[in-house]
């Protein structure tokens, strides 16, 4: 099939032909001559609907859209341009609905990821929306031609009018739609934020038209910032609004658009609309862009930071935590203090009981030191049965207390393996931060180097290293 895979309810197929017609007709009869010149259309709704139904509903729609356009168009029409055939509606109303399903067809095909990143928007617009929006102009301008409805000069101006109103149509419903599909209508969610957002930009769209052209610069000021701000439906709704305003304004001011020639300003109107629309949905996805690559990195970084056995930091993720505390011990009075557990003949363990009782061991030993620290110190397994605390913001005094509670409660717990019933016990060293350390890990050295002095006394027990000298 062309654009979807089953046939949308006969319905649904009645329902979405008659408001797709409806606003054909509503579109070429009032709002095209709301400034009392022949336009093509100044808001172009229909076609952007049309490419999403075509997108959502399938083929199934082809055939009733294109009747229904065809007679709204034309109808419409005729009756606003008393010197046009009706044929010439008509052909033009099919034409106009068969644009819309070859931009459905592209963006489905091609496409379908057009708002993921700024390329592939802009290749949408290019090829998706900008190509069939010209090649219908051309097709059309025949029948326009032979009607004598293109005077000297017309062709042009039809043709820039309706390209930057159908794609700015088809982008705004394609991203409408595409937000739909990802986010949904969570009105809950709905805050005064957002609904004051929108309100500005149609109350600036206001002022730009009516008092101070120059308010438009203002507004787009704040679309900028509601799109770096990542208000991504906001946005939209708030774009949608703007045009709306716009449109409704132009016959009675035409603000900063006000110039002599009325066809150059409706053009530099329409212009603007389509780079404003265009510019503030490429900013909105370069910021989404760039916090997916944040969230990717942070996720990555997590994964690699941790080890997988025990849940813990790991060495990699140590290393900038002793950093960090070493930074900062050096700029405040500020002390901290390392602890190096180890796992007292971690080896003959697991020569005795197997690498896999080991492995549990080692989780079990991580679970205890985790439940009796605090959540604002630091776990890790530093490698092997090695495992490093880092107390912050306490001496030695207080960290060897919660030490020897660790390396007690180990010494009475088991794991349990292969019914089996394994006990084992600890070592460990703790070293005090001073103000004479020249780099992070030099506590850390002291610690370690206590620890084998702990193995070496006997093991299971806990030693500090004396305070150094300022």
């Amino acid at each position: 099939m062309l654009l979807g895979s089953s046939l949308p309810a006969a319905r649904h197929i009645l329902l979405w032909s008659l408001i797709y017609g409806a606003i054909v007709w509503l579109d070429m009869r009032y709002l095209s001559a709301i400034l009392d010149i022949n336009t093509v259309t100044l808001l172009n709704i229909s076609s952007g609907l049309a490419v999403v139904l075509f997108r959502h509903l399938g083929l199934g729609l082809l055939l009733p859209l294109i009747l229904a356009g065809s007679l709204g168009h034309g109808l419409a029409a005729v009756t606003r341009i008393e010197s046009l055939h009706l044929a010439t509606g008509l052909f033009f109303g099919i034409f106009l609905t068969l644009t819309s399903a070859l931009s459905a067809w592209l963006w489905q095909k091609y496409y379908p990821h057009c708002l993921d990143t700024v390329r592939a928007l802009f290749r949408f617009v290019l090829v998706g929306c900008l190509f069939p929006a010209i090649a219908m102009m051309a097709i059309v301008a025949i029948p326009l031609y032979i009607d004598e409805q293109l005077v000297h000069g017309r062709l042009q101006f039809l043709t820039i009018e309706f390209t930057m109103t159908y794609t700015t149509s088809t982008l705004l419903w394609v991203s409408l739609y595409t937000a739909w599909q990802r986010q949904g209508c969570d009105w809950p969610t709905l805050r005064w934020q957002n609904v004051a957002y929108v309100a500005a930009i149609m109350a600036l769209t206001l002022i730009s038209f009516s008092v101070f052209p120059g308010a438009i610069y203002i507004e787009l000021a704040l679309l900028i910032y509601i799109a770096f701000s990542g208000h991504w439906r906001t946005l939209l709704v708030g774009l949608c609004g703007l045009i709306i305003v716009s449109i409704l304004r132009v016959p009675f001011d035409m603000g900063a658009f006000a110039i002599p020639d009325l066809y150059d300003g409706v053009l530099a109107l329409l212009i603007f609309i389509f780079t404003t629309v265009l510019a503030s949905i490429s900013i909105s996805i370069q910021v989404m862009e760039y916090k997916n690559a944040v969230a990717a990195r942070d996720s990555w970084q997590r994964k690699a930071s941790l080890d997988p056995l025990t849940g813990t930091v790991n060495r990699y993720g140590l290393l900038p935590e002793l950093a960090i505390e070493y930074e900062r011990s050096r700029r405040t009075r500020y002390t901290y203090t390392v602890a190096v557990i180890d796992v007292d003949n971690f080896k003959q363990f697991n020569d005795t009981y197997g690498h896999s009782a080991g492995d549990r061991v080692l989780q079990d030993v991580a679970a205890e030191i985790t439940r009796a620290v605090r959540q604002t110190d630091l776990v890790a397994r530093y490698g092997g049965e090695e495992f490093v605390i880092i107390f912050r913001n306490t001496d030695s005094h207080d960290a060897y207390y919660v030490a020897e509670r660790i390396r007690q409660r180990i010494a009475t717990n088991t794991s349990q393996f292969d019914n089996q019933s394994l006990t084992y016990t600890v070592s460990c060293g703790l070293s005090e931060s001073c103000p004479n350390d020249s780099h992070p890990e030099q506590v850390f050295d002291r610690a370690d180097d206590h620890l084998y002095t702990a193995k070496s006394l006997g093991r299971n027990r806990v030693v500090v290293a004396p305070k150094e000298d300022p």
